[in-house]
């Protein structure tokens, strides 16, 4: 009844659909109608309103088991609206030349226009406006016997009038229809789009491996689209050869390949797709199977091969080959294409993740290696230096020291150097130490208020420049060996850079965490040196510090082991001026050992 392209038949037929349905209950309200008038005006035993009365009710009822849906999708629909509004129209008709009932035909001949204006093409819909208007010049005038053209000018202008009215109206509805049934097929399309894609993206971040994920996204997308034989290629860069990853995906089974590899070089089917970065269909490949390549030594009928890229870069190729219930359709080769995009999103991100993992795998190894690296040389140099300080010392007592000035200047120099080797040495270490996790722990009860003032005096100099200030009886249970050794580091770090300024040792209990302050009013430590200055090897001012000596370790070993005490160093201002480093510990530590993420140092 009317004709549309392929792009659009679907949602034409659906709204005609609709329109059908709508349609039949209008024509059963016009039986009514037409069966009530006659009641009225007892009719019902005249055989021009019973008989084509009877016979359009037949008809609607059988029309009303019809599936729209379906039959409107080629001829059948057409020929079932004609015989419809055949049917109609000739009750109308017959039913017309009744005179009592021509005022209610005459009003139901606007029903049919409005009616055909629904269901039917332009065209058509004139064709049956002049139909009934036709229909009704012979009703009403008794089928020629005597018309009266002046008293059919204004019923003949309204038919017209209503069924442009009707077209345009219902064509602007159908317009508005036709986008609507639209916009839900492409949400219904999207929405399984989707569905797969979630699938797919669960399927690739089920594993970690591309043997592990690719052989179950081959599965699955083949489940999809009712394909017996899948498998993927990928493309190795240095070789410049295709390798099948093993396994592939054969009737439902995974087959193991063994490292199949295809050179570019060949001229199958598979290459061409990957050097192309073309989808293609490829049916009766079974007719000439050497031709084909891979293909054809599979034994495969029909396959699709789709390029997986990303961005300019085509990783490899995706094979589907089989269908188990008929051939594979452009619908399935575009399916197949939009999976393989994601795809090669999440390998190439397997990509990277390969290669940040053995990157830090090396570096991890690398850093292992200097650890132990550092450990042994520092082992093997306790040895001989220690033999060297013994001999310094040796020399020094008097009985054995020079009498000349020079060489007793000489000898104590090397004695500060040899004592300045031996901490570098320790330093090295305990670093390493820490690095390796291989820290000893041994929690003991300590009072601050007696254990800070002890650990002062051990510096050279400090009496003169360091006040404690401690409560009595501030007890902790804690590693006494690292707690002195940060708060030696902190203070010589103190009388470093802050040389002839105050420095105040503060320690005191809260709940269950300690604190020590060492509190210096110096010139202070910019903000933008305070997120490095705990690294190894670090000193700030690198002029003057070499002067004063100092390795750079000794901040870094204070967050070591402050970290391996379950604690942590903060920097602040000092008020007025100068640096405060503060040491948060718990008051109880337990024998167990534990690590902290790195502090974070701010103001």
């Amino acid at each position: 009844m009317a004709r549309r392209s392929k792009t659009n038949r679907i949602p034409f037929a659906a709204f005609r659909a609709r329109a059908a349905k709508l349609g039949l209950q209008v024509s059963w309200l016009m039986l009514a109608a037409i069966l009530f008038a006659a009641y009225r005006f007892s009719l019902l035993n005249d055989p021009k309103v019973w008989v084509p009365s009877l016979l359009a009710g037949t008809g609607l009822l059988a029309l009303s088991f019809i599936r729209w849906e379906r039959a409107l999708k080629d001829w059948r629909g057409d020929l079932f609206l004609w015989l419809w509004l055949a049917l109609i129209l000739a009750e109308l008709t017959t039913v017309g030349a009744v005179r009592q009932l021509s005022p209610v035909i005459f009003a139901l001949y606007f029903g049919v226009v409005v009616l055909s204006a629904a269901l039917a093409g332009t065209v058509p819909h004139a064709f049956i406006t002049g139909f009934v208007i036709t229909s009704y010049i012979l009703t009403d005038s008794n089928f020629g016997q005597s018309l009266e053209i002046e008293r059919l000018v204004i019923p003949l202008v309204t038919f017209v009038a209503v069924a442009i009215a009707s077209s345009m109206l219902t064509k602007e509805f159908r317009r508005e229809t036709f986008v609507g049934i639209e916009r839900v097929q492409q949400l219904a399309k999207r929405e399984a789009d989707l569905g797969r894609l979630y699938e797919v993206s669960k399927t690739m971040a089920a594993g970690d491996s591309l043997d592990l994920v690719l052989p179950e996204l081959v599965g699955r997308i083949g489940r999809y689209l009712n394909a017996e034989v899948g498998a993927v290629l990928l493309h190795n860069e240095r070789g410049q050869f295709l390798e099948v990853v093993s396994p592939i995906w054969t009737a439902g089974h995974a087959l193991d390949v063994g490292g199949y590899r295809m050179s570019l070089n060949r001229k199958g089917d598979i290459e061409r797709v990957f050097l192309s970065g073309i989808p293609a269909l490829y049916t009766n490949l079974d007719q000439d199977p050497d031709s084909h390549g891979l293909l054809g030594e599979l034994g495969t009928h029909s396959a699709m091969v789709v390029p997986m890229q990303l961005e300019h870069r085509t990783m490899g190729v995706m094979v589907l080959a089989d269908k188990a219930d008929g051939e594979f359709t452009r619908s399935d080769l575009e399916v197949l294409t939009s999976l393989a995009a994601p795809a090669a999103l999440v390998l190439a991100q397997l990509e990277r993740f390969y290669e940040a993992a053995e990157t830090s795998r090396r570096m991890e190894e690398l850093a292992r290696m200097k650890s132990d690296f550092v450990s042994v040389v520092s082992h093997e140099l306790r040895t001989p230096l220690t033999s060297i300080i013994g001999a310094l010392a040796t020399i020094a007592r008097p009985e054995l020291a020079p009498e000349q000035p020079a060489a007793q200047e000489l000898l104590e120099s090397a004695r500060n150097q040899a004592d300045r080797l031996r901490r570098l040495i320790e330093d090295l270490l305990v670093v390493s130490r820490i690095e390796g996790q291989a820290l000893p722990r041994h929690p003991e009860e300590v009072d601050l208020s007696r254990f800070l003032p002890e650990t002062i005096a051990v510096i050279a100099g400090a009496d003169e420049v360091v006040r404690v200030q401690v409560a009595p009886n501030t007890l902790v249970k804690t590693d006494p060996d690292h707690v002195r050794r940060i708060v030696i580091n902190l203070v010589e770090n103190a009388m470093k850079h802050a040389a002839g300024s105050p420095i105040e040792v503060v320690g005191s209990v809260t709940g269950d965490r300690a604190t020590i302050d060492v509190v210096d009013h110096g010139p202070g430590i910019p903000p933008s040196e305070r997120a490095k200055i705990f690294d190894q090897f670090t000193q700030l001012e690198p002029s003057a510090t070499r002067s004063r000596g100092g390795t750079g370790l000794g901040l870094n070993i204070v967050r070591g082991l402050a970290q391996d005490m379950e604690g942590d160093v903060i920097i602040h201002d000092t008020a007025g001026g100068g640096t405060t480093f503060r040491v948060d510990l718990p008051r109880v530590l337990s024998p167990r050992r534990g690590r902290r993420s790195p502090a974070v140092v701010g103001r």
